[in-house]
């Protein structure tokens, strides 16, 4: 029995039925057991590269970004040929819904999913019985014999696997993505009698498959939109079931508004009007004086704002330069917010203090996030666009006077990189075995050894004799001597006095360098048939990878399926093999033995794993925005922010008010003001003629910042007085400021309240 609650869609009439969204909630025992069925059949048809390649919903690995930057580079080849493309956006009624499940069964019993997965599934869907919530009462129960609930962990792979030969219909005529229930279909070509006939016989082909399956289309739902560089385009009719699509200028495709000439006018000001509302919180929860945290403020600034700006803008560059400036002075509004500065506070500076790089260089590192992460799938459709695209870039007069798309350079930066990067045909996590992937090794993260213990050593050795009398035990380690070097791995036999130590290259993590320790150590005890070992680590991160879930983790390292693949054909030939975490530095002999071993392997290690596995290349393109980020700010600062450039030469890795959350907003912004280089002392207001004279209130003396600290009258007790005596003097606020990121920022916080000093 499943309960359905009708949920309103967003911007629906809510007295139209079809309004509203059935969203199936099942018990939590149905739940459980849908999420067991749904990852050994997701691995089973991924694994067997069943599903279509077009296909980007709801698989692991994929998203909408994916599909958006599948189409958005077509586009762009199209244009650099003096093409024009035409793209039709489907809109398929209640999709789920209409799933013929006899079709199904049949579907995935010719696709040899295995029988009592497809019988389990069918005995779920099959004549089951649901109640409808209105208004908080059910209404009586009825059985459904047709569709998939909506809601259900299931439905969304079992209707990628309904859909899998669906593009066979339309690849004769034209391109095709699916997400989902998302259909688009798109051609390029010079000729717009040939754009229509194509496109007009696919959706003739493709409706036929639809109606065959079940489906249908809406064509009042659906757009036609035009992608071209000329300025006057012919109007060309698309038609489906005798109904002509409508066509428009611009088309919302995954979240993302496109426009017939790619300017991205018409997403720019979209996000910037939906931005400009969440500004509106920020201000409600802050003032200049009062109000929440910088740190608070900063993190909500990430969710509501940053957040919008994150979301597919580096697809569309280069697009319009007015549009994206609109982002950038919302950006900047909200720093000034954050900080509490002036609005004449410079913008560079402003984000330095705020840690919030340029919008530019943040659109690139996603970017180059993006690409770093599709590189591994080899057979990814996006990497051979790319490589189109890259090959005709120098011999084309579309791009002499534009800038390279974000996602063209981050390929062209993989593709200078010297060490080798890992590849597989298709998901990592779909290449191994599914036994080996739901195999939970003997991991022991509590071996009973404390960190600092002056007796560890020998507790150790009492443990062991107690416990693991007669096992092997093989020590692991790595090691990174400085930012640029390689990284050494180690592994260190006792019993037998074996080394084994590995050089990896020098963009490798020392998470990975830690794994690929523990990994040799494993196909060591594989190779030579010992039973009865146990590997010590000192990483408990490496540990707890090992031990999780990897279809329900986030994070996913191919290096640790690898792992966990060793560890199954261990269990599988009897060899009874655990892995343990000892405390780093502990004082345990060979711990810290194998911990000099992997210093001395990241000069003179074998190269055997000299390769770059993803997630450490996504740490590489943090460091490219930090390099291009400090030339900017190196570069700008000649003219622009000098006076915070003395104070800030560098950019620090975290403001600085993240350390110090006690503070009040009050006390942070007349410290982020003083910073910046812009406050409210008369001798500034009088330099912007807000007022006539420099004096300070008290009259005595010129309202500079070092005056208003430590000679005013006003002041309830002067900075002099206040400041610790490990100070030295004569001693000038400019001095004091370099300090802001040591405890002593504090008493300067405390002063500031003390006094009530505003600026």
């Amino acid at each position: 029995m499943q309960i359905i609650i009708p949920i309103l869609k967003p911007d629906k009439n809510p007295s139209d039925g079809n309004s509203y969204r059935p969203i199936a909630l099942s018990s939590t025992l149905c739940k459980i057991m849908e999420h067991l069925i749904k990852n050994r059949l997701e691995w089973f048809v991924e694994n067997k590269g069943l599903l279509a390649k077009t296909q980007f919903g709801f698989r692991k690995g994929l998203s909408t970004l994916d599909s958006l930057s599948v189409f958005t580079s077509d586009i762009r080849s199209a244009f650099s040929r003096e093409e024009s493309v035409g793209a039709v956006f489907l809109d398929v009624s209640s999709a789920y819904d209409n799933v013929v499940l006899p079709l199904l069964k049949e579907k995935m019993f010719l696709l040899d999913i295995p029988h009592r997965i497809t019988r389990i599934i069918f005995n779920l869907l099959s004549v089951r019985s649901i109640c409808i919530r209105v208004q908080g009462k059910l209404l009586p129960p009825r059985q459904i014999w047709r569709g998939l609930p909506q809601g259900s962990v299931l439905s969304p792979i079992l209707f990628n696997i309904y859909t899998h030969n669906l593009e066979h219909s339309v690849n004769s005529f034209c391109k095709v993505l699916q997400y989902a229930d998302d259909l688009t279909l798109y051609y390029s070509s010079k000729n717009f009698t040939e754009l229509s006939y194509r496109l007009n016989s696919a959706l003739f082909y493709l409706n036929n498959w639809l109606t065959n399956n079940g489906l249908s289309l809406s064509p009042t739902k659906s757009r036609v939109v035009i992608f071209s560089r000329k300025r006057f385009c012919p109007n060309i009719s698309i038609s489906v079931q005798n109904q002509i699509i409508p066509t428009c200028d611009n088309v919302k495709f995954l979240g993302v508004f496109l426009d017939s000439k790619m300017t991205g006018i018409p997403h720019l000001t979209f996000i910037a009007q939906k931005c400009e509302k969440n500004v509106n919180i920020l201000r409600s929860l802050t003032g200049v004086w009062w109000g929440s945290h910088p740190y608070c403020l900063k993190l909500l600034y990430n969710a509501l704002i940053r957040s919008h700006f994150d979301y597919g803008t580096f697809l569309l560059e280069p697009c319009n330069k007015q549009a994206l400036n609109l982002l950038d002075k919302i950006q900047l509004k909200c720093l000034r917010i954050i900080l509490g500065a002036m609005k004449s506070s410079p913008s560079n500076a402003l984000q330095v203090e705020c840690g919030e790089p340029p919008l530019y260089l943040r659109r690139q590192y996603l970017a180059d996030r993006f690409i770093y992460r599709i590189f591994q799938i080899s057979s990814h459709p996006l990497l051979s666009k790319l490589h189109s695209l890259n090959s005709g870039l120098k011999n084309n007069n579309y791009w002499t006077h534009k800038d390279v798309p974000c996602i063209l350079k981050s390929y062209q930066k993989i593709l200078t990189f010297k060490f080798p990067i890992f590849q597989s045909m298709f998901n990592p996590l779909f290449v191994h075995p599914f036994e080996a992937l739901c195999y939970h090794p003997p991991v022991i993260l509590d071996f009973g050894v404390t960190k600092n213990s002056p007796v560890a050593q020998k507790k150790f050795l009492s443990i062991l004799r107690e416990k693991w009398e007669g096992w092997l035990t093989l020590f692991t380690d790595a090691s990174k001597l400085s930012e640029n070097s390689y990284v050494g791995s180690a592994v260190w036999i006792p019993k037998y006095k074996i080394i084994l130590n590995f050089k990896n290259s020098n963009v490798t993590s020392i998470f990975t360098g830690e794994a690929v320790a523990i990994l040799e150590a494993i196909l060591f005890i594989e190779a030579h048939k010992i039973n009865k070992c146990i590997v010590f680590t000192d990483s408990y991160s490496s540990l707890q990878s090992i031990s999780s879930n990897p279809f329900r983790s986030k994070s996913k390292f191919p290096i640790i399926f690898e792992i966990k693949g060793a560890l199954y054909r261990c269990f599988c030939q009897g060899l009874n093999l655990k892995l343990a975490w000892l405390p780093s530095h502990s004082g345990i002999r060979d711990n810290e033995f194998v911990d000099s071993l992997a210093k001395q392997a990241s000069t003179s290690g074998t190269l055997m794993h000299h390769i770059t596995y993803t997630h450490d290349l996504i740490s590489l393109a943090k460091i490219h925005q930090m390099a291009d980020w400090n030339s900017l700010w190196k570069k700008t600062q000649k003219s622009i922010g000098k006076y915070y450039a003395e104070l800030q030469p560098d950019i620090p890795s975290k403001p600085w008010f993240f350390k110090f959350r006690n503070g009040s907003k009050h006390s942070t912004s007349v410290i982020c003001r003083i910073r910046l280089g812009h406050t409210c002392t008369p001798v500034f207001l009088a330099k912007l003629r807000i007022k006539d004279s420099s004096i300070c209130e008290c009259g005595l003396d010129e309202g500079t910042i070092d005056h208003k600290f430590f000679n005013c009258p006003n002041l309830s007790v002067s900075l002099y007085d206040y400041l610790p005596n490990n100070i030295p003097r004569p001693v000038n606020l400019k001095s004091l400021l370099n300090l802001v990121f040591t405890p002593f920022v504090q008493t300067l916080l405390d002063f500031i309240s003390i006094n009530n000093i505003k600026l």
